[in-house]
């Protein structure tokens, strides 16, 4: 359903050039996306805590090295605490943007892509798997994109966990280097705005880029320091200037309408059940509906 799409949908901040992978390889890129993001993204991470007073899950005396400072860690969580208490409103769109960081990140590892079905483990970014592979990178520039309408202007606040995690990880390909990633338009509107990733760069820079981000999401998680964490997340989740009244209204002029669901039915047919489908129009729409006999 989520990656449910009318015949002949425009997509929009797609290059001409890659029109065709990204067309043919979405669905299966989505598919190893959210796979990884549920089962290792959600999956994963160790939270470092005091569970009782004096009483540690980890060695308090030998205490993990964090690697950002290259010292001890010195923050966890104290008894009674959890990571919801502490992290507060920034939860839940700090795990949504960590989990699918991990998605991001693992689909780089051809061996996991194997497992999905696509490719035989060989790392080969101009191969079936490596276009896979490149629709996931396109297909989350493009979302981080498109998530600029679930940004307020008046609130200057996020109204969809998913979307503002989107839109940091698209600032992380961009931070990456322009020979990387890149927004790309020549009318003033930005009206011909489209997303430039770099193919080649994506198991170097884009790699690296993602790697680094989700380290700091991870262990400023792991160690309850919601200082750091707020930083890091709330300063690539701003939306300035040049975002909110360039990039934004390029978006809100391309956004397409809700889309409508037109459900097949099962009939009768004499001892047969058959599967009747619909044309995807507001017609079909009302003849589904008016076949239900229940309705």
């Amino acid at each position: 359903m989520l990656s449910a799409k009318a015949p002949n949908e425009p997509i929009p901040f797609i290059k001409e050039q890659d029109l065709e992978v990204y067309s043919r390889c979405r669905d299966i890129a989505f598919e190893v996306q959210v796979g990884l993001h549920e089962l290792l993204g959600h999956g994963c991470g160790k939270l470092l805590q005091e569970t009782a007073p004096g009483e540690f899950n980890f060695d308090i005396n030998n205490p993990p090295i964090d690697p950002m400072t290259g010292k001890p860690v010195d923050s966890w969580y104290k008894p009674g605490q959890t990571w919801g208490s502490v992290f507060g409103g920034l939860a839940p769109t700090y795990e949504e943007c960590r989990a699918e960081c991990v998605a991001m990140l693992l689909s780089c590892d051809f061996s996991i892509l194997k497992i999905f079905g696509i490719g035989d483990g060989t790392e080969d970014i101009n191969g079936p798997a490596g276009d896979v592979l490149y629709a996931a990178y396109l297909s989350m520039a493009r979302a981080g994109v498109a998530a600029l309408e679930y940004w307020d202007p008046k609130s200057r606040k996020w109204g969809q966990a998913h979307m503002q995690a989107r839109f940091s990880i698209l600032r992380t390909f961009l931070h990456a280097g322009c020979e990387f990633a890149s927004l790309d338009y020549n009318e003033k509107d930005a009206s011909d705005l489209t997303i430039k990733i770099d193919r080649g760069r994506i198991l170097t820079d884009g790699r690296l880029a993602v790697e680094k981000y989700l380290r700091e999401l991870h262990i400023f998680k792991a160690t309850a320091d919601v200082r750091r964490a707020t930083k890091l997340y709330e300063g690539l989740t701003d939306v300035d200037d040049w975002y909110e009244n360039t990039i934004r209204p390029a978006v809100l002029a391309k956004k397409t309408p809700r889309k409508v669901f037109v459900q097949a039915n099962t009939v009768l047919e004499g001892e047969k059940v058959i599967l009747k489908e619909y044309p995807a129009t507001p017609e079909g729409m009302i003849e589904s509906y008016a076949d239900r006999s229940y309705v």
